[in-house]
């Protein structure tokens, strides 16, 4: 994989300032997790100005995952930073790393994308999968119909909302219907470790391909157990949030789900992969409800670390009021406008 030139964000090679803003978008429509369900989202853009021009970045977290960066924290460390000229010695909370990181590799060539890429120049697109809400039976059928008609080949849906049984019929119902396409569930940890390997079972005879995050972040030894005997590939997810360094060698997962703004940030991210490869793990990025800003960061580095990669990302058409954004949905794969 590419990697990012961290010297630059250690010691920034130009002046700059930094400042942030928060904005509160709207759902287009109730985002449903096995956490609840979402009508805004609140999230805070940095800006950083250098003596080349302006970049951006975007700092927003999961509701129920990390807590939301308070004004007095944002100021804190975009006065540190700002300070030091760099992110040396800025352990910053997740997703203010990200944002800080995110504003000054922007910053680095005003107006022109973080990095030089066939994706970046508009020539090629990132496949990503195809997410099925949370919703009722009947809708969440027809928006897979919808993803299969678009072109995608990898359909995911979120599980642990609904009773078991009839999640289970639809996963059996997809699979019949669409027996091309590679399906994925996210439970977002809602499986008791007495449960999940008969619920892993039960899935993987319905013909899901893999499951993200089935049992709740924290519980080592038990994920490390299902790891070992599930029927179907465990891909981790939260449980990398503020983790030990070495919970790849406790658990040994057969994938991980990289997000970045909970994740450490972008570098962060790329030790994960980096990580990840060494031991043979899969790995891919999936986006954590971020606007254009947050997205537009994560589509660009996942073209220049892992081109070509089916990617976990949004669509960008979350939010009714969104600013205007440069990546845009075609043919089942993100591109650049």
């Amino acid at each position: 994989m590419q990697l990012i030139d961290a010297a630059a964000l250690m010691h920034f090679p130009q002046t700059f300032r930094l400042r942030w803003r928060r904005r509160v978008l709207h759902f287009k429509r109730p985002a449903a997790t096995s956490r609840g369900a979402l009508t805004e989202r609140t999230t805070y853009i940095i800006e950083a100005e250098s003596t080349a021009g302006t970049g951006l970045g975007e700092c927003c977290t999961m509701p129920g995952l990390l807590p939301e960066p308070t004004a007095e924290e944002l100021d804190f460390w975009c006065t540190r930073v700002e300070n030091n000229q760099g992110l040396a010695d800025a352990p910053a909370p997740s997703p203010i790393r990200f944002g800080l990181e995110c504003a000054l590799l922007a910053a680095l060539q005003p107006g022109a994308p973080r990095w030089d890429t066939p994706f970046a120049r508009g020539e090629t697109g990132i496949p990503i999968h195809h997410l099925i809400w949370m919703d009722g039976i009947d809708r969440m059928l027809e928006s897979m119909q919808r993803g299969i008609e678009a072109g995608f080949t990898c359909l995911k849906m979120k599980v642990g909302a609904l009773p078991f049984a009839d999640e289970l019929e639809l996963l059996k119902h997809a699979h019949a219907a669409f027996p091309e396409a590679g399906l994925r569930v996210d439970a977002n940890g809602a499986f008791t470790p007495q449960e999940a390997p008969a619920k892993l079972e039960a899935l993987a005879a319905a013909g899901v391909s893999l499951i993200e995050q089935p049992i709740r972040h924290g519980q080592w030894q038990e994920m490390a157990a299902l790891c070992r005997r599930s029927p179907l590939p465990v891909a981790l997810d939260e449980e990398l949030i503020g983790t030990c360094p070495d919970i790849l060698e406790r658990i040994f997962p057969q994938a991980i789900v990289i997000k970045p703004s909970l994740h450490g940030g972008l570098l962060a991210a790329q030790n994960w992969a980096q990580k990840a490869e060494s031991m043979g793990i899969r790995w891919w990025v999936n986006s954590a409800l971020e606007s254009q800003v947050g997205l537009t960061a994560l589509a660009e580095w996942c073209a220049y670390a892992a081109p070509g990669s089916l990617q976990g990302l949004s669509k960008g058409n979350l939010f009714a009021d969104d600013s205007p954004g440069v990546i845009r949905l075609e043919s089942a794969r993100l591109y650049m406008a």
